[in-house]
């Protein structure tokens, strides 16, 4: 039975990603519920372990997997080193002697725990002190009550999670009522005040992209903007002198690199640049899920053989971040921007097939299963083969980034 795998990211206070959480679902037509979920998380370990790898699938950090009571019982979390996965207590299980026994084994083997979707119930203080981590559901839970739960268990050590953050004003709210850690798509939203400017900066990279989506790129024009940009310019010699393009002797004209480089090698390289350029006080996570959709995008269309002159499917993905970026409607930025008009439809929802891809890859990443289901059907596509191409994205984005990150294990 074929397993669906999605990931979503876990932050901390400073909007870096600690963790992730798997979302699934198995076969082709049922989605995981009710007692389903057992076979859930064993498959969902199993093709951890035997198909993607954990470490492909969440980049080396730790992954939220949920737990039912049969499967606390079954003792399944303990073929998986400790470090790798957070055990996540669906709401469902009740507080039981064999399930708090089970979890009692889990803390001798020094797993974290976690309590899904928690509401506040005397009867599940035998859980809570076992507790490393509470999931708050910012959907269900309001008002007063989401500070008085982080007020009430912070004091005890246990860290909050606030889940299903979904505007920048919950992200402040939970950071002022003491949360630790966020779960939603705030992160992927843009923060749009009337009246800001985009700063100068900005403004270069963006001419520097005009340039770069042109149809005949002009070298001379690439050329002039870099250099009145230094860090540009030295991340451009960097690479290109870097182990990855395996030269054997050392490049230092900006003209020579882009001609190496060549045509489609220098835009992908130049975009990537200008979009970590344009983070400042974003999270990394939202370049990485922008890469991320930008190469599930490129592998959907190949499998599909849709093949567009004059346009590259990765930017779609890329792109359609470009509005958190910088703050701006999306529709506004693409005025500004000559990118070809098939990528400017996909990206603003227009009825293309291009588009119909753009909606596969968010839906699939938000774990929208039926909408995936749907949408396959409309693009001709073998369903089954999604995990695969999803997974290849994450994991070729990783080797992409492959950095350092901050760990919730104590």
């Amino acid at each position: 039975m074929q397993v669906f795998v999605a990931r979503q990211p876990i932050f901390d206070r400073m909007r870096r990603v600690i963790a992730y959480e798997l979302l699934f679902r198995s076969g082709l037509e049922n989605m995981f519920k009710g007692t389903n979920g057992d076979t859930a998380s064993q498959r969902v370990i199993s093709s951890g372990i035997h198909i993607f790898g954990f470490s492909s699938l969440t980049g080396g950090k730790p992954a939220f997997i949920n737990f039912t009571k049969q499967l606390l019982l079954s003792g399944v979390a303990l073929v998986l080193p400790p470090k790798q996965v957070v055990v996540e207590v669906l709401e469902t299980v009740e507080p039981e002697d064999d399930v708090i026994s089970a979890c009692r084994e889990l803390k001798r083997h020094h797993y974290l725990l976690a309590l899904d979707d928690f509401v506040l119930r005397p009867s599940y203080e035998p859980l809570v002190e076992l507790a490393d981590i509470i999931k708050v559901d910012f959907l269900q839970v309001k008002g007063e009550e989401r500070k008085i739960l982080a007020q009430k268990f912070g004091k005890k050590g246990i860290r909050m999670l606030a889940e299903k953050v979904e505007t920048h004003e919950d992200f402040s709210e939970a950071l002022q009522a003491g949360y630790s850690y966020f779960q939603g798509f705030f992160f992927c939203k843009p923060e749009i005040i009337p009246g800001r400017e985009i700063p100068s900066h900005k403004l270069t990279y963006l001419r520097l992209m005009q340039e770069l989506n042109r149809e005949d790129l002009d070298f001379s024009q690439v050329e002039a903007i870099l250099k009145s940009d230094a860090s540009l310019s030295f991340k451009l010699l960097r690479y290109i002198n870097s182990a990855a393009i395996g030269l054997r002797y050392p490049v230092t004209s900006l003209r020579q690199a882009m001609i190496l480089l060549g045509e489609q090698n220098l835009r992908r390289w130049a975009i990537l640049a200008l979009a970590a350029s344009m983070l400042e006080d974003k999270p990394q996570e939202l370049l990485i899920t922008g890469v991320v959709r930008g190469r599930f995008c490129e592998l959907v269309c190949q499998r599909l053989g849709l093949n567009v002159v004059g346009v590259d499917s990765f930017l779609i993905g890329l792109l359609s971040v470009l509005d958190t970026l910088l703050d701006r409607p999306l529709s506004e930025l693409l005025e500004d921007l000559p990118v070809a008009a098939d990528i400017k439809d996909a990206l603003l929802g227009r009825p293309t097939t291009l588009g119909t891809v753009h909606k596969l890859v968010l839906s699939y990443e938000q774990a929208q299963w039926e909408e995936v289901s749907n949408l396959t059907k409309q693009l001709s596509l073998k369903e089954e083969e999604l995990p695969l191409l999803y997974g290849q994205a994450v994991s070729w984005t990783d080797q992409l980034f492959h950095s350092t990150s901050p760990s919730l294990m104590p």
